[in-house]
């Protein structure tokens, strides 16, 4: 096993483990994972890679390219973080981490390092692996449990061998500072340099704890990895000695280089109540461990005196503050919540909505001229009947108006009216209005609340939901904006009556790329819904459309509403699409006819790659072609298209991402495509006028 990759490698087990396994097997290269920058260097045979282990695009990257043989997930939150990032960092991202190795090209050897604090109050001593598992209070215990449980349960379903390394109190060189022994190394370090006075501060008397050198827990956690017989098993990692945390204090006060006695004095200074509290009393049977063949090799001696050298030289070094302080992590949990209503004659009960849900006094009405000519006068009357002072703003109409001048243009015009905070943006029309509108709402005053009444089915079901708002830059669409979520949306099928067919085509592109995400149902309601959706524009049909596609989007974009990897799917058609009306400067094309071009280009990827069968080729193409889809591209701007995928490169961090159907209601996510790859589907599009032939077998 010489592929090694390690989660939270340049935390405080982490980089010990790194060390002794380079040290001990020649032959072995190791990439480490975190989420910091790299500060750690390990000779030629290490390299690191910056990720979270929340972001599975990044983190199945790594795993693609590196291949391991064995991975040591010891990734995670600590102790006094709050609750939010407990869970996402300690269960979530196990489970995300799990699931990205389902996947991995060969299966790796797995053993997530957990916490001796799983087993809670313990109900006898030593705690064996079968322990059950005592009432706990501690929110950090829980999460650990839930990854222990992610792990084994996730491991089982996809056939990994998962190893539990429960890992009681570490102790050694780069301890977090706030755990007991790094601070009693830090008191005792500042009193042998005269900076302190000879008394150290202990709290919590009569605690027991299993401390073990860090430098066992690494070898420790190799011979887990490593042993055949270690398959599938939960092992305990310490030391087997219970020690008293006066006997703790008492070795550090045994290895200070001092000629003044040192005191104990024995109280709860805030800087130490959390570092010991909790479970009274605890200690590791390692019966199971030493079956393996470990044994420690470092005594509770051993570690205290490797930890304050490592105290010793910190202070002694004295760097500056700028490069030796660990740096203040801030950690933000952003919450969306608002509702999508989908109803007839919505257009005129919305206001309601909107006044008893966000109490709106004062409104500015977004349109523009085609949608304010239908709906404008309908819209004002009905917001005034609530009472609530609006003001119609008009934005040009067509896709060349989502720009940066028009949006400078808008923000300024709500200067003019007065815009407060607590005013609300009223955003009537299509995806153009909602996309500038929205970002317009993100950038006044660093941010203001809006709601989206959308007029054209492309909006209803798509570009109102879901908070990506933008602008368009000459070198590529949607290149400025932000994450941006709307108040609320209301979505009115009546008003598509007023649609002509090329618009609800266009829209039902944007609603067959949600239904080849995860809704086969909704693909058999397109194929059936042709007649009804452009002949007849039933607002009971349409209704059933955008309902069906604003939930299958919204299970998408629920978990992962900053598109880290879940949403990355809802890309699907987008790719190219993109590109193109960027080369054709945003003229002559509208948008969901673009991603119609974009799903034929990218359903014959999957279709060539073999993940896609004839059939779902021909099914996904025939639902096309009932909707007057793909239109017909000029080649020359398609294959020009082709050189500004660079562009989008750079906005998706270097790796194109490419999506491609591999069934009716599955997609896969390409990170890169082979040379020629695009091209080539690119060609066997423009070859497809929805008058020809599918051409390929039905």
């Amino acid at each position: 096993m010489n592929r090694v990759l390690v989660t939270g490698a340049q935390g405080f087990i982490g980089r010990h483990l790194i060390e002794r396994w380079l040290a001990d097997s020649p032959e072995a290269s190791v990439r480490g994972v975190g989420r910091s920058a790299c500060r750690d260097t390990h000779g030629p045979r290490y390299s690191y890679a910056r990720a979270d282990v929340l972001d599975a695009a990044a983190l199945r990257d790594v795993v693609h390219s590196f291949r391991p043989d064995v991975v040591i997930h010891l990734a995670a939150a600590l102790k006094g973080d709050d609750p939010a990032t407990l869970v996402r960092a300690n269960v979530e991202g196990t489970a995300t981490l799990m699931h990205v190795l389902a996947g991995a090209p060969e299966r790796p050897v797995v053993v997530l390092g957990s916490s001796g604090a799983v087993y809670g109050e313990p109900q006898s001593l030593p705690l064996t692996e079968d322990s059950p598992l005592g009432p706990t209070d501690s929110l950090y215990a829980t999460s650990r449990r839930g990854a222990e449980e992610v792990a084994r349960v996730l491991g089982r379903a996809s056939g990994l061998d998962v190893r539990i390394a429960r890992i009681f109190n570490p102790i050694g060189p780069g301890l977090d500072a706030r755990h007991l022994p790094a601070q009693l190394a830090a008191q005792v370090a500042a009193i042998e340099s005269g900076a302190a006075p000879p008394v150290v501060e202990l709290a919590h008397r009569g605690t027991t704890r299993d401390f073990i050198d860090v430098r066992d827990v690494a070898r420790a956690l190799q011979c887990i990895a490593l042993h055949p017989q270690a398959a599938g098993g939960t092992f305990n990692v310490g030391s087997g000695r219970e020690v008293r945390i006066e006997s703790l204090v008492e070795a550090f006060v045994q290895s200070a280089r001092t000629l003044h006695p040192i005191r104990v004095r024995v109280r709860e200074p805030a800087s130490l109540k959390d570092a010991a509290a909790g479970v009274s009393r605890h200690v590791a049977s390692v019966e199971r461990l030493r079956a393996l063949g470990f044994e420690p090799q470092h005594t509770l001696q051993d570690a205290v005196d490797a930890s304050l050298q490592a105290a010793r030289v910190g202070g002694d070094q004295a760097h500056d503050e700028r490069t030796s302080a660990a740096p203040v992590r801030v950690e933000v949990v952003a919450r969306f919540g608002y509702d999508v209503e989908v109803a007839q004659g919505l257009l005129d009960h919305a206001p309601a909505r909107i006044r008893a849900t966000l109490g709106a006094r004062h409104a500015v009405l977004l349109s523009e001229p085609n949608v304010y000519a239908l709906y404008g006068e309908r819209a004002l009357s009905a917001l005034r009947s609530q009472g609530i002072d609006v003001t119609p703003l008009c934005m040009p109409a067509g896709e060349q108006a989502k720009s940066r001048e028009v949006h400078a243009h808008l923000t300024d015009a709500l200067h003019q009216l007065k815009f407060a905070r607590r005013s609300l943006l009223v955003c009537l029309g299509g995806a153009l209005v909602s996309d500038v509108g929205g970002f317009v709402a993100s950038t006044f005053m660093r941010s203001v609340p809006y709601v989206n009444l959308p007029t054209t089915l492309l909006a209803q079901h798509d570009g109102a939901v879901g908070g990506k708002v933008a602008v368009n830059l000459p070198w590529a669409k949607n290149a400025m904006g932000a994450f941006h979520h709307p108040s609320g949306v209301y979505c009115d099928p009546e008003v598509l009556r007023t649609l002509d067919g090329r618009n609800l085509s266009a829209g039902i592109a944007e609603s067959i790329k949600v239904a080849l995400t995860g809704d086969a149902a909704l693909f058999a309601l397109l194929e059936d819904a042709a007649e009804a959706v452009l002949e007849r524009k039933d607002p009971q049909v349409l209704e059933q459309i955008v309902r069906r596609s604003i939930a299958q989007k919204v299970k998408m974009l629920a978990p992962d509403p900053l598109e880290v990897d879940l949403r990355r799917a809802l890309n699907l058609g987008h790719t190219l699409a993109h590109a193109l009306e960027t080369e054709l400067e945003y003229q002559g094309l509208l948008h969901g006819e673009a991603v119609g071009f974009g799903l034929a280009v990218a359903t014959f990827i999957g279709h060539a790659r073999g993940l896609c069968s004839d059939e779902t080729c021909a099914r996904i193409l025939r639902l096309l072609a009932a909707y007057h889809l793909p239109p017909c591209i000029p080649a020359e701007a398609a294959r020009s298209a082709l050189a500004r995928l660079e562009d989008i490169r750079r906005v998706r961090g270097g790796a194109l991402h490419f999506v491609a159907p591999v069934a009716i209601d599955a997609v896969q996510i390409f990170a890169e495509l082979a040379p020629g790859e695009l091209s080539a589907a690119v060609e066997r599009a423009l070859a497809l006028p929805v008058s020809a032939r599918l051409g390929v077998a039905a």
